[in-house]
């Protein structure tokens, strides 16, 4: 992967509403952004459930982008995105998958997500993917709008979260340098 994190990071720094500033995620942010996984999405889900962070810290140790959103020196949002094979059998063999993206839930709504989705689909460009999926829960509005604002396309059927036993669908973005 293409060392070009600073670079990266300074094409997003003018997102409205951007405070936190985002850098590269190290080991130290693993446990920060496990507990912000959880958080979340249990405000997302309404509870929490058994089995996610079980699911989620794994990937962290697969990464093929992986930032961080911090204010002062709290973590307040992250995204990961893992190699090519890494998701559903039905993605497209080359893409890289985002598969988690969080934002405190009491800093949402400000810019960050946004940041941090356009950051990492920068940093996946600069690294040679050209195209990456994410996998989104269908009732999740908000984070949908933000993926299709954003040029995600939802591709194939519906289908069932195998934990949430929710409606999920897949969305595919096609990478390009800024």
């Amino acid at each position: 992967m293409v060392d070009s994190t600073t670079a990266i990071l300074k094409d997003v720094s003018g997102v409205r509403g951007l405070s936190p500033s985002i850098r590269a995620g190290a080991g130290e942010d693993l446990e920060a952004c496990v507990s912000l996984w959880v958080t979340a999405s249990a405000v997302r889900d309404g509870r929490a459930f058994d089995g996610v962070v079980e699911r989620a810290r794994p990937k962290f140790h697969q990464r093929a982008a992986w930032l961080v959103a911090e204010s002062s020196t709290e973590v307040v949002g992250f995204v990961l995105a893992t190699p090519p094979g890494s998701g559903m059998a039905t993605d497209p063999k080359d893409a890289a998958v985002v598969g988690l993206l969080a934002v405190s839930p009491d800093r949402q709504h400000r810019g960050t997500g946004r940041a941090l989705l356009k950051a990492a689909t920068n940093q996946l460009a600069h690294a040679g993917y050209e195209e990456a999926v994410l996998h989104a829960l269908v009732d999740n509005v908000s984070a949908l709008r933000l993926y299709q604002s954003e040029g995600w396309v939802a591709v194939g059927e519906e289908y069932e979260h195998s934990l949430l036993k929710r409606p999920l669908r897949t969305f595919a973005h096609r990478l390009a340098l800024d």
